[in-house]
């Protein structure tokens, strides 16, 4: 009965381990030999295939925004210019031309450098976000609609990384 139980315990750690970084935002900080900053990542996956990415570095300027729709990689991708809006809790806060490519497997991309001001104040804005953070990536159907869960701990990091990033 006891190995039961044991079995039981390992089947829920492993359902969670799994679960991890799924439907949340997560944060990763790192020190960048190349650049010699500190690298602050941040994700949401919304599924095995898709999800939202933004990368600071503390040695460079702005912030490096991606979308991930989660559909393969095409030619006639090549010839968008995609513009990527965000919106915080129901209030557009902007929209930026991005460029389009492939990560991974050949998953289609759309991605955009946010300017120094425009970093700073999707951050402080994310940092803040109660209810949503809405993502319209320019290359899908829909925008990535996408929950505030672990946003305030993300976005604190990444507004640490841009304060330190020279002007």
């Amino acid at each position: 009965m006891r190995a039961f139980w044991v079995a039981i315990g390992l089947v829920a750690v492993s359902a969670s381990v799994v679960d991890a970084g799924f439907q949340a935002w997560t944060v990763d900080t790192e020190d960048d030999p190349f650049s010699k900053g500190t690298r602050v990542t941040v994700d949401f996956m919304s599924s095995l295939r898709s999800g939202v990415l933004f990368i600071c570095d503390s040695a460079e300027s702005g912030l490096l925004i991606r979308a991930i729709p989660g559909f393969a990689h095409e030619p006639i991708l090549k010839g968008i210019v995609p513009k990527i809006e965000i919106a915080i809790d129901g209030k557009l806060l902007f929209g930026q031309d991005g460029e389009t490519g492939a990560v991974g497997d050949n998953l289609a991309i759309s991605q955009t450098m946010l300017s120094p001001d425009n970093a700073k104040n999707f951050a402080t804005a994310f940092s803040a976000a109660a209810k949503q953070i809405a993502i319209k990536d320019g290359i899908s159907d829909r925008p990535h609609l996408l929950t505030a869960r672990g946003s305030t701990k993300a976005g604190k990091a990444l507004v640490a990384c841009m304060d330190r990033q020279k002007p």
